[in-house]
């Protein structure tokens, strides 16, 4: 975590810890859809930069979008990307989350700590998805809405600081069957600590 600022000292222009410049954020609308059945990033894809990250660094990213359930029901698999890797056990969505061609809104956290500074990270995605054309009906999938949460809890993942490394959220059907499609409208990314 950064320190404060005393008065008569200098602050130093940095992204190191403590530094002036060490949080930061960039945001964009770039809009992907994803229909396909293999892992795809569904955010932006943002780059810590090479030797950024100390022992307790941390970033966040976070989504949103809009999707419609297929006409014949998809499982809908969430993955925390870390250099292109899944980081984590990937939950999905069930395919009878919600009845058939339904219209979803969605919502997706990811977060990346620097556990040592060198090469582990611990990661945690929390998702939530939720009809937009009718009530919400808790338990009742022509009506509802559907969460999960991930993370490394059996350990670190490992992805060397000295490198730059990379941040997004990814996606894949079950099966394209029933057209499902699920579109990112919104990514932020920023340093937090």
């Amino acid at each position: 975590m950064g320190s404060n600022v005393s008065a008569g000292s200098k602050a130093v222009a940095t992204t190191a810890a403590g530094g002036a410049n060490q949080y930061y954020g960039y945001a964009d609308a770039n809009q992907t859809t994803v229909t396909a059945a293999t892992l795809t990033a569904l955010s932006s894809i943002y780059t810590i930069p090479a030797a950024e990250a100390y022992a307790g660094a941390a970033y966040e990213l976070s989504a949103s979008g809009k999707g419609t359930w297929g006409s014949t029901a998809q499982w809908l698999t969430l993955y925390l990307l870390l250099n292109g890797a899944a980081a984590g056990s990937s939950p999905s969505i069930s395919a009878t989350a919600f009845a058939t061609s339904a219209n979803f809104k969605w919502a997706a956290v990811l977060e990346y700590i620097s556990v040592d500074g060198i090469s582990e990270w611990e990661c945690g995605l929390r998702f939530q998805m939720s009809l937009f054309t009718n009530a919400i009906v808790p338990g009742t999938p022509a009506d509802g809405e559907a969460t999960a949460t991930d993370g490394t809890g059996s350990g670190p993942v490992t992805a060397t600081v000295a490198d730059a490394i990379t941040c997004a959220f990814g996606v894949a059907w079950e099966a394209t069957t029933g057209a499902p499609t699920i579109t990112c409208l919104r990514t932020r990314f920023r340093k937090v600590a």
